[in-house]
């Protein structure tokens, strides 16, 4: 297994290295701008009634704009990252020994395929779930070194942004990538394809189970206020009878609706920040099975696919 794992960072040991490298600097990085917030106090400046900053704030103002600056641009990036990560480690690792013919000769030393592919796959999945998950938790703190008035265990707040779920998006889109390349054979063609399938199951994941499990977590909010802490579903109509209704339901009851407008007030259904991690572990682990299915799609592939 050994030799198995230092054979496979050989052949992938410049994508690997990227991915490390990326993260250890994010890490770097992101330490020194939450350090520098937290310590400093400087997100809790606020100007008095004529908008001036006290003494202490103005002298921290030219390097808080920058550390600010640095900590929002990270959080834009986070996104990305399991896309970069994922497409990188995961395309080319069976895509590129089939591209190059490589594989016919290692299928004709190696007893078994399949122990071949759990080689190959393995080290590069630990190192894309390790890094991701890294990222993950840095830009939780970026965030919460930036919102300090937040419990980010109870918001959703840089949902999809954050935390766990950028390690299982990584994971489903590595695997993506290894199970199309294992089917198409040609690098390129499998990054291209890759992208668009896993961002299409990664979608579908965040719509199914808005759709179809967050309505019944829903709850009405007749406030008439926004807050990124509740994560926003839809809005109706709230009949004198208490129930809800689209504007198409309200003007099929009341078509002088649609000329003379409507009195009846516009509550919103949200899912409230106490369930941000309930909602955050079904995803996850929905990705993560999409992923496992992905990885044996590739085994199987692998063991019935003719060398050529």
């Amino acid at each position: 297994m050994l030799i198995a794992t230092r054979l496979t960072y050989r052949i992938n040991r410049f994508e690997i290295l990227a991915i490390g490298v990326a993260t250890v600097l994010s890490v770097v990085v992101s330490a020194a701008v939450v350090a520098w917030l937290t310590q400093s106090g400087y997100t809790t400046c606020r100007g008095d009634e004529f908008g001036n900053l006290s003494p202490r704030c103005l002298n921290m103002s030219a390097i808080g704009e920058w550390v600010v600056r640095i900590d929002r641009v990270s959080l834009s990036l986070v996104p990305i990252f399991p896309f970069v990560a994922g497409l990188i480690l995961g395309a080319p690792l069976v895509a590129r020994e089939l591209d190059r013919g490589t594989a016919r000769l290692a299928w004709s030393l190696s007893p078994s395929r399949l122990r071949w592919y759990v080689h190959r796959i393995a080290p590069p999945i630990v190192v894309l779930g390790a890094t991701s998950m890294v990222i993950g938790i840095v830009a939780d703190r970026l965030l919460g070194a930036q919102i300090t008035d937040e419990d980010l265990a109870n918001s959703f707040v840089g949902f999809h942004g954050r935390g766990v779920l950028i390690a299982t998006g990584a994971l489903l889109i590595g695997s993506t990538a290894i199970a199309v390349g294992a089917v198409i054979g040609r690098t390129m063609q499998t990054l291209l394809l890759s992208l668009v399938l896993s961002g299409l199951l990664l979608t579908a994941v965040s719509e199914i189970d808005r759709k179809f499990i967050m309505p019944a977590e829903t709850v009405v909010d007749a406030s008439g206020t926004y807050s990124d802490r509740n994560l926003y579903i839809d809005s109706r109509f709230q009949l004198p009878d208490g129930s809800l209704a689209t504007w198409e339901e309200l003007v099929a009851i009341d078509p002088s609706a649609m000329e003379n407008g409507t009195n009846y007030p516009n509550v919103s259904l949200i899912i409230p920040g106490e369930h941000y991690r309930a909602v955050e572990t079904r995803q996850a682990v929905a990705e993560l099975a999409i992923a496992a299915l992905m990885l044996a799609a590739g085994g199987v592939v692998v063991m019935r696919r003719r060398p050529g």
